[in-house]
């Protein structure tokens, strides 16, 4: 009978469509068996490292760990006081079912697995054939942050990534067919952000998700993974494992929550938006995060991207009659030029205008960033570099988007004290959420 038991056990995982395990009662009522008694020849199998079990609110995959056996051997124990089943009544339905917050699931010991199971079926698909082994489905792996880049720059790839996690998956056609090549048909439902022991960003990703690249892209991610000990980011950890929703947020969405909200503002106020776009939700350029290989050209392509969301962004609509938006510029007798102003000044001379402080030049310190970003954006139109690895970059990106979440704060602030925005609700995730650099 114990034999009996260990064969239905592997059989059940081998062929289960999502490396299950066979719920404990099932034992005792397929092979008509005392309850208390299959437990006891389940303990056994467990003793020998044939069987191992899980125990949780979802037991029927393996979720972070295997258990010491002689706690899986208490709580088998203890299962025995379960041993009648509860009998519910929903209308005219009657439900059987165990009377326990947490069932217990049977599996083949990883042990048992490497000894015993043929995993030539896998071929290269080195991380299924470690959940086919039994691992943990929620095991993270972790991998150097480049690994990403490939899927970020090619368009046939829709990658999402916001504040500290994200997803990948093929693009199709509008008669919904892949527009890539039977290998590359992946998708990765979630994966993360973490840290190196020397604090470089990594990707994160549970090996259950790994599983849903092919075999190819699985050989492409190992040869990325990193081998040394990392942490997960906290706020990861809590949205996916402890199902809560953090109070944290990327130092890029509150850039764009603060442009949004200044909008919004310009328009209760002045009815005309400062800003012509918002870049909320779709509209949110994927670049907008931080760069995944710190080389001068990333660096360079997100000074321009954030030149564009915020100087070339600027509505110069918002000025019309109430300042002149052109300077005059003598050529000759009776002949003038007039020569459009630029929108940080036409801001800047505004702002002089219709915000009195004590201090002037409290303006010009706000507007600073906008402009080194506008300056920086420019030199390297005017000359040719080589593409250089330096990870200086990293901290020079973080520098740039702090000082610009600043000032787009600080010029919320502003506008926010107009009497006309007396009734005007800042979101709440704006004033209480922590920004953060992740």
């Amino acid at each position: 009978m114990k034999n009996k038991i260990k064969e239905r056990i592997y059989d059940f995982f081998i062929n289960s469509s999502d490396f299950n395990g066979i719920p404990l009662r099932n034992i005792s009522e397929e092979f008509e068996i005392d309850y208390k008694h299959s437990i006891d020849l389940i303990k056994e199998l467990v003793e020998e490292e044939i069987v191992s079990i899980q125990s949780s609110t979802n037991p029927h995959i393996i979720l972070n760990r295997h258990y010491p056996i002689e706690n899986q051997l208490q709580v088998l124990e203890d299962a025995k006081k379960n041993e009648l089943l509860e009998l519910e009544k929903v209308g005219d339905i009657r439900i059987v079912c165990e009377n326990t917050e947490f069932p217990i699931c049977l599996y083949p010991s990883p042990k048992h697995l490497e000894e015993n199971r043929d995993l030539s079926a896998f071929e290269n698909e080195i991380y299924t054939k470690q959940l086919a082994l039994a691992e943990a489905q929620l095991k993270p792996v972790f991998f150097e942050i480049e690994v990403l880049e490939r899927y970020s720059n090619d368009p046939r790839f829709e990658f999402d990534f916001e504040d500290y996690s994200g997803s990948i998956s093929c693009k199709y056609d509008e008669n919904y067919n892949p527009i890539v090549r039977e290998e590359d048909q992946i998708f990765i439902q979630t994966f993360g952000l973490g840290f190196d022991k020397e604090s470089n960003r990594v990707a994160v990703v549970y090996l259950r998700y790994l599983k849903d690249l092919t075999k190819e892209h699985q050989t492409f991610w190992k040869s990325k993974e990193v081998k040394e000990s990392c942490k997960m980011l906290e706020e990861y950890h809590e949205n996916t494992i402890q199902g809560n929703w953090t109070n944290s947020y990327s130092v890029f969405t509150g850039f764009l929550g603060e442009l949004s909200c200044l909008n919004d503002l310009a328009n209760e106020i002045f009815g005309k938006q400062l800003f012509r776009e918002n870049f909320n939700e779709e509209k949110r350029p994927k670049e907008f995060t931080f760069f995944f290989i710190p080389t001068l050209k990333n660096y360079n392509e997100f000074v321009l991207l954030l030149d564009k969301m915020i100087s070339d962004n600027i509505n110069k609509d918002f000025f019309k009659d109430k300042i002149e938006l052109c300077d005059i510029k003598q050529i000759e007798d009776g002949v003038v030029e007039r020569i459009s102003k630029g929108t940080l000044r036409l801001f800047e001379e505004w702002l002089l205008i219709h915000y009195k402080t004590a201090n002037q030049e409290v303006i010009q310190s706000i507007l600073k960033p906008f402009r080194e970003i506008r300056k920086q954006r420019q030199n390297p139109a005017h000359r040719i570099d080589e593409n250089i690895y330096d990870k200086k970059y990293i901290e020079k990106q973080r520098e740039v988007i702090r000082d610009a979440f600043s000032s787009m704060r600080a010029l919320r602030e502003i506008f926010q004290q107009h009497p006309k925005a007396n009734n005007f609700e800042i979101p709440d995730w704006l004033e209480t959420g922590e920004m953060k650099v992740f």
